[in-house]
């Protein structure tokens, strides 16, 4: 043996052949290789020998005399009956099997072992003969549990355990302790440990056993939350092997009692602790039926009360000026409850906003952090699961706020209330407007699912393939990667679906769907920028036709085409780019009126020429021809290389805000010492030198030569200039400013500066619902350039639409004007305006809307 434990360097206790013939070298020798090597085949068939095993049989020759086949008391035992598959094990081995058994039979079966050695010793004497030890193991290991013992390996385990000076005799304790686990880790003993601490509130050492039944919370049980077992199987199990295993230890002759000292208690959990495989499930298990992890803490129950009135003396308030007295004054209920009801809304909504403003991927993790706070998976939490998931969240309540949450989402009374888990996350996420409902089922119905049918499902690859990322307002405006914004929903929903246990059949439902956009709308304010987002990442709302900018760089098809890869909907053509030398080409006519239709021609109420509505001076007069009643806009200031460095140079400020424009205009203020409207080369050079406008010296003189053509002195017209680089506005966009201007203008004459500031609300400007802008900058910045362009202190109608035409040059998307002209001074994002073609007064209407008039052919606003 010790030969074999030299070359058994891992101490597994078998060797193979190699090994077997180095450590049998002394022994064989002038021993053929084939006559070792069928040594080793007779004794290791599976070709690992186990060398304590071969060491007993070799020296004794029993298996030679048997013929390879064991009998009898004094012999080793086969595990089969076949002899072809004979795997011979030793005491310890039978003892390890057994062992394993047990404990894979769950803790039932130990104590049930334990019972029986109880029940044939009526004495007490905690010890059995030969014949009870064999009756009870050969009764408990059979063929049906996977564990058949032989007599002759009983009789060689009898042997291992009979007492010294009883012959005859087994101390069955001392068995039993060989087939419990290894002795308890200090994590498992100091589980145990504090639980019974827990229990044992009298410091006496003892509990009761009802209490201890009654204090084991068996819905927490991991099984039970798995849904593997029943919370009443569980809890039945527990009761019967505790009282089983208090009565064998304490035997037959023991005086009743129902209280459990810590002994018993902790020799309760040796005896189940080889059933539970690691330490840490043993130490789970111990901390969720016993309520450990509800135990006192003061990062959870920071709740203790202020200020807290002395023991006896019943709290007092101030009721007069220089005294204090009780208070004696009735209290009204009603406005009791009605003022805790506003001051929980108005709590809820700072927990909402504080969850919005570190993201979607929070606001899915504090769903988890309750989720997984309801163990027991009944949807209810008690108000210590509620602190540990509202501590995780980084929701702070005070216990008032705690307990009007448990008024308005708890169930049951005093220490038994509960909060309804999913009635508190409703409140924490707020209602859902029908108009947000309304756009969750239009981007349903997108995928191809149908809201209002309860079997509808949509393949989840279809989530993936219709998510438009390169259509979220920061991947347009380049602060953000597409590929970020997809991977961000797909973890997310995908997390959330888990969560809540959706998409069950492994497609999306409307539920499903509807959840999701449930906890993003709560984490977007504004109704504006909920809209934006759906538009644009699902439902793929292109602008029609025949209101797309003429100026647009998305020309042709792509500019009206809903369908095709959503990737492409926001690709940037080679048009679109700032280059100079890139020849400008008209757009395709798409319909309408003729390019040479007179006025008589055209239907009544057809569509009237718009683009030059806000043209200032003489050149609104002079471009009356007929070329200029058709849909393609001829641009002559931006034709050749003028027109192209303008559009450099417009750019270049629409980079930079509005705040760009206002410096570019008093700037040219400034350089215009003869107040006459025009600035000289030097001052050009020099105004341009101080922005930093990016022009290279040719496109300076390019400029200062186009726009002083017109002039005699030589000077550069700064008013020509800044009429060309605003540009017009395209219709919809005209429609949109027109609008506003009649809004806020009442229909009158002009709009005052201090009411379009005070109409102004920035949080809701389209930087700012993205993120990419605070409200404060975004207002100053407004409030400014109003300031600056307002003259005397107003804008009448031209004045108003080349203010809002700077504007436009920083929203490339139309969308994104939409949003400034609406959702910014308070007017609805949707409804019949919308259109782009609806204006008020009866200034102008789509051909489609005339259509729809009554017999006098008004429309109804």
């Amino acid at each position: 043996v010790k030969a074999f434990k030299y070359h058994d360097l891992g101490d597994s206790g078998a060797v193979d052949f190699m090994k077997f013939k180095r450590a049998m070298a002394p022994f064989t020798a002038g021993i053929l290789d084939q006559d070792v090597r069928m040594i080793f085949d007779r004794y290791a068939p599976n070709g690992a020998l186990p060398y304590k095993q071969f060491a007993s049989e070799f020296v004794r020759g029993s298996r030679r005399r048997g013929g390879g086949r064991m009998g009898g008391p004094g012999s080793e035992m086969a595990l089969g009956s076949e002899a072809g598959n004979q795997v011979w094990e030793g005491p310890e081995q039978c003892l390890m099997r057994m062992k394993g058994c047990l404990a894979g039979l769950g803790p039932r079966a130990i104590v049930a072992l334990a019972m029986s050695f109880r029940e044939v010793d009526p004495e007490n004497s905690r010890t059995v003969d030969h014949n009870a030890f064999e009756h009870v193991l050969l009764q408990h290991f059979t063929t049906e549990n996977g564990c058949p013992v032989q007599a002759g390996q009983l009789a060689q385990i009898f042997q291992l355990f009979m007492q010294p000076y009883s012959p005859g005799l087994l101390a069955y304790d001392e068995f039993l302790q060989a087939l419990k686990d290894d002795p308890m880790s200090q994590d498992r003993r100091a589980c145990v440990r504090l639980a019974f601490r827990r229990l044992d509130t009298t410091s006496e050492g003892m509990v009761d056993l009802n209490k201890l039944i009654n204090s084991f919370n068996a819905s927490r049980h991991p099984q039970v939350s798995e849904g593997g077992r029943k919370a009443e199987e569980v809890l039945e199990e527990f009761a019967e092997t505790l009282q089983d295993s208090v009565a064998f230890r304490r035997g037959q002759r023991c005086y009743p009692s129902s209280l459990v000292a810590w002994e018993e208690f902790e020799d309760y959990y040796k005896f189940i602790s080889a059933s539970i495989d690691s330490d840490a499930m043993f130490c789970a298990i111990l901390q969720r039926v016993f309520d450990l992890d509800k135990t006192p803490d003061q990062s959870v129950e920071s709740r203790e009360k202020l200020a807290r009135p002395a023991a006896g003396i019943p709290g007092k308030s101030r009721a007069g000026l220089h005294h204090w007295q009780s208070d004696t004054l009735p209290t009204n209920l009603s406005r009791s409850q009605a003022d805790q009801s506003g001051s929980i809304n108005r709590v809820l909504e700072h927990a909402r906003a504080v969850i919005a403003r570190k993201g979607l991927r929070f606001a899915v993790d504090v769903v988890q952090n309750f989720f997984a706070a309801d163990d027991d998976v009944d949807d209810f939490l008690d108000m210590y699961e509620f602190r540990r998931a509202c501590q995780q969240s980084g929701i702070m309540l005070k216990e008032s706020e705690e307990e009007a949450c448990f008024r308005m989402c708890g169930e049951g009374n005093g220490r038994q209330q509960k909060i309804n888990l999913q009635k508190f996350l409703r409140a924490l996420h707020g209602p859902i407007s029908p108009q947000r409902f309304a756009l969750i089922e239009d981007a349903y119905i997108v995928l191809g699912g149908d809201p209002k049918s309860e079997d509808s499902e949509v393949n989840p690859s279809a989530l993936k393939q219709n998510f438009c990322a390169e259509g979220h307002p920061l991947v347009v405006k380049g602060e953000m990667d597409p590929g970020v914004v997809l991977g961000e929903f797909l973890d997310t929903f995908s997390l959330l679906a888990h969560v809540l246990g959706g998409c069950q059949t492994g497609a999306v439902t409307f539920p499903d769907f509807l959840a999701y956009y449930d906890l993003v709308s709560s984490t977007i304010d504004s109704d504006a920028l909920f809209e934006l987002l759906m538009s644009r990442l699902w439902l793929g709302q292109d602008e029609p036709e025949s209101v797309a900018d003429p100026a647009s760089p998305v020309r042709g098809p792509a500019a009206s085409q809903g369908g095709g890869s959503p990737s492409k909907r926001w690709a940037v053509p080679v048009e679109a780019l700032d280059n100079p030398l890139a020849r400008q080409r008209p757009p395709a006519f798409v319909g309408g009126v003729g390019a040479y239709a007179r006025g008589s021609d055209m239907e009544p109420g057809g569509v009237q020429d718009a683009h030059r509505r806000f043209a200032k001076g003489p050149m609104a007069s002079s471009m009356d021809a007929p070329i200029t009643k058709s849909q393609i806009v001829f641009n002559e200031t931006e034709t050749g290389e003028l027109g192209g460095v303008v559009k450099r140079l417009r750019s270049s400020l629409a980079r930079r805000g509005l705040k760009g424009w206002k410096l570019l205009g008093e700037r040219f203020l400034q350089h215009d010492h003869r107040g006459n409207g025009s600035v000289m080369r030097l001052d050009w050079q020099r105004l341009h030198r101080s922005l930093g406008l990016g022009l290279s010296p040719e496109e300076q003189e390019i400029v200062f030569k186009g726009f002083s053509v017109t002039r005699r002195d030589g000077a550069m017209d700064y008013r020509e200039c800044m009429r060309s680089l605003r540009g017009p506005l395209n219709e919809r966009r005209a429609t949109l400013v027109h609008r506003l201007f009649d809004v806020l203008s009442e229909q009158g004459p002009g709009v005052s500066t201090e009411k379009l500031k005070a109409s102004f609300d920035a949080k809701n400007a389209p930087l700012c619902l993205v993120g990419t802008k605070d409200a404060a900058s975004e207002r100053q910045e407004f409030f400014e350039g109003a300031d600056f362009f307002g003259v005397q202190g107003g804008f009448d109608a031209e004045g108003f639409a080349e203010f809002f035409s700077m504007i436009s040059s920083t929203y490339r998307e139309e969308d994104e004007f939409k949003l400034m002209m609406t959702a910014a001074f308070g007017l609805p994002s949707g409804g019949p305006f919308m259109g782009g073609l609806l204006i008020k007064s009866g200034r102008q209407c789509s051909a489609s809307a005339v259509h729809r008039a009554d017999a006098k052919g008004t429309i109804a606003e």
